[in-house]
This record gives structure tokens, C-alpha cells and sequence, in this order.
């Protein structure tokens, strides 16, 4: 763990001579000042002064100046040099006052307690900092305990060894002891938990332990008092010098971890020593009610430090608990916690399951990120709508919130859609994601007030429900009942059968002709799936390919039309005579790997012409520029395949990536083909299509003719290709032959008087 300032480690103190600021000048001038009042103070008190212990205190107090003006500053350094400066004060107090008292207690114990205020204060807001934000027990309370137990030890050593004095003397030891036990084990604390400061800390203690043998000894070992206050202020350099002038960083992670272990083992120095000094108590005890004083500041101090590790210990349990039953993104419950509101409700209460949609754009445009911050907002705002409904909200999977409603099904439909309007302004709360529409779905159910079976159960059924909203649309709310369940089991069923009969080759390829408007002939035939089970019977293909789109099937089932489609027309000798193959392709399996390579593949293999191969694609898969999708179609282009556009004119329908995309097909919907002969508008959108696409450079095939009048309109729009049950159905691959050989009636072109054109057919 680094300190920093800035760029800069400050992990040790450097020196730099640097251009000192007017207030760093005046005080450095003071003190130096104050320092020179000091020593001419001391020439004139002569020999009543304790000279080293005086000049030990100026020394200091000189180094503070010479720092203020010299040494590189922190945001800390004003405190740590206040701080040493008030020691050497008050070990110059001592030594030019030894024989003084204030009151009962004398000067120079007074003054060396006073003195080491400034390093307690400066430590222990380092302590404050060093845990700050954690749920461990404050580091200050651990110095006060191993404080406790190193001054109760220090009294009674020095009562055995003969240190006494008056009620003044004996007042002002305690004091002493007290507060330089807690700078030395204030600094013993930092150190087992920043082990970086080791050097600083070893000296402040160096300097508590000094200040408290000086001040103890001042009177009956002068000698001992003067070397341990030179020691003592040695210390203070040292230590403040080493500390890191913006203060500590808190440890995270396994960094933390360790210093709670350590701190956990230097915890346990105090008990030896005590109970080192109660057995010297039982083998020479002794009436001393101080010691007994101190013995019971300990005790208060263990008390203390137990009670704020329990607090310690509440607190990270109910952080975990928290943690355990809710979401970490969006603060509501998880799932979890839903299991518990779902556990025996003592009243009528609905579940809403939600499930947005549109996220994926925001993922793909903007980052996850921004996604989770659309997520959070959509929390937030279903929280809010749901506290009002007297409901709580719940988050249980990526995409999902329930929300617990009291009430009926009924009376909740209508707050249901309330849930969906909320989460449709959840987009605007986050910067850019405003323009991309966010919409939800949603089940319904019912919570039953007597719980049967799986307590899970109502969560169940509102996916059933949530999956039939699925299929209604954005903004659609279903409720669970018999039908909704039987569709479901139909659903399920259905895709089981589905996945066994892709895996055992069960799906049929049928083939429709796509016939050239100007002669009548098969120009290429579109492969269209189709499925007869033995069990449920013919599936519409627009069911099951829903289904295998849900149950990720989709790409196993495209595979096998695809290579089925390919290997049967070449069977037909559809591709021998010229004639092309339509297969339809999802985007799911553009993007699934190895794609391009199959289509490659089956090229090589069955020896086709890759013009005579058509990939028809959905808008969608062109809505994301350099989208994976997107770089398979161009690569598959380049291998000379066409690519077609399906169902143009629903959707977005956008002409923008025409010109940029290697489209060679549009296929008109057949929407627009049914509004030739019922909408004049409708003829005018075709026939602009049409116009645009033949100046691209594109084909078209408009689907759905049914009529022999929308082929004569067709023709004379300059529409070349059209598709529909005007000529024929999808046909098993077994009347390939027949198509191949039949030519279909050719719409006649008729013009209309005074330059109108009207369009008519045989």
C-alpha cells in the first residue's frame, strides 16, 4: 500500500529544498524565535536548569523550524511538525523548571504528559483513518486496551523499584504512563496494521517509552531522565519524519484481511503481561490502590474492546445478510428474499413478474455499464411505483423484477401496467440512452393466502404468464389461468418433439417457385421448413420456429434446412439447369461460429455455383453497423453468394444500408402486395420501391401474389420476380422435376386512354 501526493510516493519523506511559502517563512521564524527565548532563558536560570533535558526539548523544537522551512509539505505535515514542536516545549518546560509545581503536580511530569499530546492526537487520528469504512473494531480501541495493560504494568514496576513520591508526584506519573502508553501502543497498532510505517511507529514508541522513563526518574534519577529525554526526542524526529505527510490509505481486500489477523495477534500481548504482574502480585503483594485503580481501567478498556468487536461483528452480519437477499446492482431483494414473501402470506397478494426489453441495443451501443445504469433506473422507478402500491419489489434474474402486490389478480392488472409505463421513462434517467425505447413484459398470478406444495409455485406460474406476454408484444401483461398453462405445457411439448426431430432429421424441406413475371418460368425456388410430428401433428412453421428460437434450437434446426435444402435441390438437378435456391437464415446463426465455413462447405461439396445460392436475411440484422452479423454477410458475399432482404416494408425498412451492404435481393412483403389492387396509395409505395431497388441494382420478388391482377401490376411496375400461391404452394421435394419443367401464364400489359395507364391481366 502506497501513500501517495499526486504522482509522487511518499511512503518515506523525502527532503527538498524548496522555495518556502510567506507563512512557512513566519513560522519557521517563530519557532526559531522560540528557540532562542529558550536558550537565553536557560543561560539565565543557571544551574537550576536540567540542561540536557532543556536542550533535548530546543533541539526539537529547531528541527520543527528547520522542517517548516525546508522539507517538502503535505496535507499532515503542519500537524506532525505542531506536534513535535509541543513536545519540545514541554520537554524544555522540564528542564528549565524541574523543581516547579502546578498546584500538587509537578511542572516537569506535567509538562512531558502535555508534551506527547501532540503525537496521541496525531496518531490516533491516523488510527480513525486507517479504518475508516469498516466494519472492523476502530484501532483506537485496541490502543486504548494494549495502552491500559503497558501503563498498569509500567506503575508497578516503578513502585517496586523504589520510584515514589507524594500524592502530587504519584498524580502526575499516572498521567504520564497513561498518556505515553497510548502513544507507544497507538503507534505499535498502526504499525501492525500499515506494517510500511514500521520505522515511524518504532520510533514513537521509542519516544512514549523515553518521555514516560524521564519524566518518572526526573526527580530521583536525574542521569536516567536526561538520557531517556534525549532518547525520547531522538524518537520524535525520527517517528515524524517517517510518517506519510497525507496520512494513511485504508487497506481493502486480502491487504485488510491480514491486518485484522495481525492486529487479532498482537492483541494478544496484554494478557501475558498482566498476568505476569498479577502472579508477581500473589507472590509479593502489596496495599497499593493505584495499581488496583489501574487494574480496573483495564478491565473498563477489555469491556470496551469486546463490546466494539460484537458491535464489529452486528454489523458485518447484517451487511452479509443484506448481501445474501438482495441484488447488489439494484438494492431490491433477490430471489431469495421473494422465497421468504412468498412463504405463507397472512393476506391476498399478487405476483407481477416484469421483464424488460430493448436492453440488448444499449449493451451493444453504449456498454454494459450504461445497461446496468438503465437496469438500476428501471429498479428504482418499479420500487417507487410498487411502495406506493403497498407491493415491494424484487430482482430475480438479469432482465427480471417481481413485485409482490397485495390483492387479487384483477385489481392488480391494471397496477401491472402501471409497473410497465414506469419503466418505459427508465432510459431518460441515464446520459445517452434517452433515444433508445425501453419496454417490458409481464405475468400475473396469484399468491395463494394457504400455501400448497412448492412455496415457488405462484413464481412459476407468472413466468408461464410472463412467456405468453412474450408472444403479445411489448407492454403486454398476461394473467396465468387453465389456458395460458395449456398453451405452456403445448410449448413445452412442442419443443422437446422439436429438439428430438433436429436431432433425428424429422423436419421436411419443402420448395415454393419464385417465377419471372415476363416469361413464366421457375427463376429459383425458396426452401421452406416443415414439420409433421407423429404426435401433435402438422406445426405451422411460424410455431415452431418461435419455439426453436426460445429454446436456442434455432441454429441446429437452420443447419439442418439448410444443408437438407442444398443436397436435396442438387438431387433434383435444380442447380444443373440455372435455376437458384432461396434459404431462409437467422440471426442467431450468422453469428454462431464456423457459419460461413458450412456455407463454403456445402458450395465445395454438391459443386454449386455460389450465385445460384441465396441467403435471405431480416432488416434486423443490418441495424448494428460492424455488427458480427454483419462482417459473416459480407464474408459470405464474397464467396459470391447472393443476399436477399425478407419481408422489406415492415420493420424499419430502412433504404441507408442499401448502398453500403452487399444486398443483391428485395423481397417485397406480401402487406404490400395485398395493398396493389386495394390501396392507390399502396400501388405507389411498390412501385417507388421498385423503381429504387432497379436503380440500385437490386432484384425483386414480391411475395404473396395471389391474384392474377397483382402479377399484371407486378409486370408493369418493372418488378421482375414474383412468389405466391398464384402459381404454386411450397411442394415436397419430389415435384422439383415438375416445377422445373412448367411454365407459368404471363401477365398481358394494357394501356389506357389520355396517357393513364391501367393494369389489367388475362
Amino acid at each position: 500500500m502506497k501513500f501517495t501526493h499526486g504522482s509522487t510516493d511518499t511512503t518515506t519523506m523525502v527532503a527538498s529544498l524548496t522555495r518556502p511559502t510567506a507563512g512557512r517563512l513566519a513560522g519557521g521564524a517563530l519557532l526559531l524565535a522560540l528557540a532562542a527565548a529558550l536558550v537565553a532563558l536557560a543561560v539565565c536560570l543557571g544551574g537550576t536548569v536540567r540542561a540536557p533535558v532543556a536542550a533535548a526539548g530546543t533541539a526539537v523544537v529547531v528541527a520543527a523550524a528547520v522542517a517548516l522551512l525546508a522539507l517538502r509539505h503535505g496535507h499532515h505535515s503542519e500537524r506532525y511538525l505542531a506536534a513535535a514542536t509541543l513536545w519540545g516545549l514541554g520537554a524544555a518546560a522540564a528542564g528549565l523548571l524541574p523543581t516547579q509545581q502546578v498546584g500538587p503536580l509537578p511542572v516537569a511530569q506535567l509538562a512531558f504528559a502535555i508534551g506527547e499530546l501532540g503525537a496521541l492526537a496525531v496518531l490516533l487520528q491516523l488510527l480513525v483513518h486507517a479504518r475508516a469504512g469498516s466494519d472492523d473494531p476502530p484501532l483506537v480501541v485496541d490502543a486504548l486496551m494494549l495502552g491500559s495493560a503497558l501503563a498498569t504494568a509500567g506503575w508497578d514496576a516503578f513502585a517496586r523499584t523504589g520510584h515514589a513520591g507524594t500524592a502530587g508526584w504519584t498524580a502526575g506519573t499516572v498521567v504520564v504512563l497513561a498518556v505515553a502508553s497510548l502513544v507507544a501502543c497507538a503507534a505499535i497498532a498502526l504499525a501492525v496494521e500499515q506494517p510500511r510505517l514500521r520505522i515511524a511507529a518504532t520510533a514513537l514508541t521509542v519516544n512514549g517509552a523515553g518521555s514516560a522513563l524521564a519524566a518518572v526518574c526526573f526527580h530521583h534519577s536525574s542521569a536516567v531522565a536526561c538520557v531517556a529525554a534525549v532518547v525520547a526526542a531522538a524518537g520524535g524526529v525520527v517517528g515524524f519524519l517517517a510518517l506519510p505527510r497525507d496520512g494513511v490509505v485504508r487497506h481493502g481486500g486480502q491487504a485488510a484481511e491480514r491486518a485484522a489477523r495481525r492486529l487479532e495477534t498482537a492483541s494478544l500481548v496484554p494478557g501475558p503481561i498482566l498476568l505476569a504482574d498479577l502472579v508477581l502480585l500473589v507472590l509479593s503483594p502489596r496495599a497499593d490502590p493505584v495499581l488496583y485503580g489501574m487494574y480496573v481501567s483495564v478491565l473498563v478498556t477489555f469491556t470496551v474492546r469486546h463490546a466494539a468487536t460484537a458491535r464489529s461483528i452486528d454489523r458485518t452480519t447484517a451487511h452479509l445478510k443484506f448481501a445474501a437477499l438482495h441484488d447488489a446492482l439494484t438494492g431490491l431483494g433477490n430471489r431469495t428474499l421473494l422465497e421468504r414473501v412468498l412463504t405463507g402470506p397472512d393476506h391476498e397478494q399478487s405476483l407481477v413478474l416484469v421483464e424488460l426489453v430493448g436492453l440488448d441495443d444499449v449493451n451493444d451501443v453504449l456498454g454494459v455499464p450504461a445497461g446496468d445504469a438503465v437496469i438500476a433506473a428501471a429498479a428504482d422507478a418499479v420500487r417507487t411505483v410498487a411502495g406506493e402500491l403497498g407491493g415491494s419489489a424484487y430482482r430475480t434474474g438479469g432482465n427480471q423484477i417481481a413485485v409482490v402486490l397485495p390483492g387479487d389478480p384483477a385489481r392488480c392488472l391494471h397496477q401491472a401496467r402501471s409497473l410497465l409505463a414506469a419503466i418505459a421513462t427508465a432510459p431518460g434517467r441515464v446520459e445517452g440512452a434517452g433515444r433508445f425505447p425501453l419496454t417490458a413484459v409481464a405475468g400475473l398470478t396469484t399468491c395463494p393466502v394457504v400455501a400448497t406444495g412448492d412455496v415457488m409455485t405462484p413464481f412459476v406460474q407468472a413466468d408461464i404468464a410472463l412467456r405468453d406476454a412474450r408472444h403479445l408484444g411489448g407492454g403486454s401483461v398476461s394473467v396465468y389461468s387453465g389456458t395460458v398453462a395449456a398453451e405452456h405445457a403445448r410449448r413445452s411439448l412442442l419443443r422437446d418433439r422439436l429438439a428430438t426431430a433436429v436431432r433425428d432429421g424429422l423436419v421436411d424441406v419443402h420448395y415454393q417457385p419464385i417465377v419471372n413475371f415476363a416469361t413464366g418460368r421457375v427463376d429459383k425456388f425458396e426452401a421452406l421448413a416443415r414439420w409433421d410430428d407423429p404426435v401433435l401433428g402438422r406445426i405451422p412453421p411460424v410455431e415452431f420456429v418461435a419455439v426453436a428460437e426460445e429454446s436456442n434450437l434455432v441454429v441446429a434446426l437452420g443447419e439442418h434446412v439448410l444443408r437438407s435444402a442444398v443436397r436435396w435441390a442438387h438431387e433434383a438437378g435444380v442447380f444443373s439447369v440455372g435455376v437458384g435456391l432461396a434459404v431462409n437464415v437467422s440471426v442467431v446463426q450468422l453469428q454462431s461460429p464456423g457459419f460461413a465455413d458450412t456455407v463454403r462447405e456445402l458450395l465445395a461439396q454438391h459443386r454449386i455455383a455460389p450465385h445460384l445460392l441465396t441467403l435471405e436475411l431480416t432488416e434486423s440484422v443490418f441495424l448494428g453497423e460492424d455488427s458480427p452479423a454483419e462482417r459473416v454477410v459480407t464474408e459470405l458475399a464474397g464467396l459470391g453468394c447472393r443476399i436477399a432482404i425478407d419481408d422489406f416494408g415492415t420493420g424499419y425498412s430502412a433504404f441507408g444500408y442499401l448502398g453500403r451492404l452487399p444486398v443483391h435481393v428485395l423481397k417485397i412483403d406480401r402487406s404490400l402486395t395485398q395493398s396493389l389492387t386495394e390501396d392507390v396509395n399502396g400501388q405507389s409505395v411498390v412501385t417507388c420501391v421498385v423503381d429504387l431497388a432497379n436503380r440500385l441494382g437490386l432484384t425483386v420478388v414480391v411475395e404473396g401474389v395471389e391474384t392474377a391482377q397483382q402479377a399484371a401490376i407486378c409486370r408493369f411496375i418493372s418488378a421482375p420476380l414474383g412468389q405466391g400461391w398464384l402459381y404454386s404452394p411450397a411442394v415436397p421435394r419430389e415435384l422439383l422435376g415438375e416445377q422445373l419443367a412448367r411454365t407459368y401464364p404471363v401477365p398481358e400489359l394494357l394501356g389506357a386512354p389520355d396517357g393513364e395507364r391501367e393494369l389489367t391481366a388475362n
